[in-house]
């Protein structure tokens, strides 16, 4: 298998994890959200999906958007200051 393929070419990513960390602040400042499980449910997201977000670890671009959407972040706002 070519490397370029892998899988965990973004592993220890620096900008998964801000995304991740991110994502978990903003979950996490609504008090319903506090549990990753709980929103992940309410929001018909895959609970390993969020997982996997949260951690900074390769996902799928449509999940994090799903993730976004449910935050009520708009995207533009979600990437204000991630570099």
């Amino acid at each position: 298998m070519n490397k370029e393929l892998k899988s965990d070419k973004f592993e220890n990513d620096p900008i998964l994890k801000m995304i991740g960390d991110k994502v978990r602040t903003i979950r996490k400042s609504n008090p319903d959200y506090a549990n990753y499980e709980v929103f992940a449910y309410l929001n018909k997201i895959n609970k390993v999906t969020l997982a996997h977000i949260e951690r900074g670890e390769n996902y799928n671009i449509s999940s994090l958007l799903k993730v976004i959407s449910a935050l009520g972040v708009s995207v533009e706002d979600f990437f204000n200051g991630i570099k």
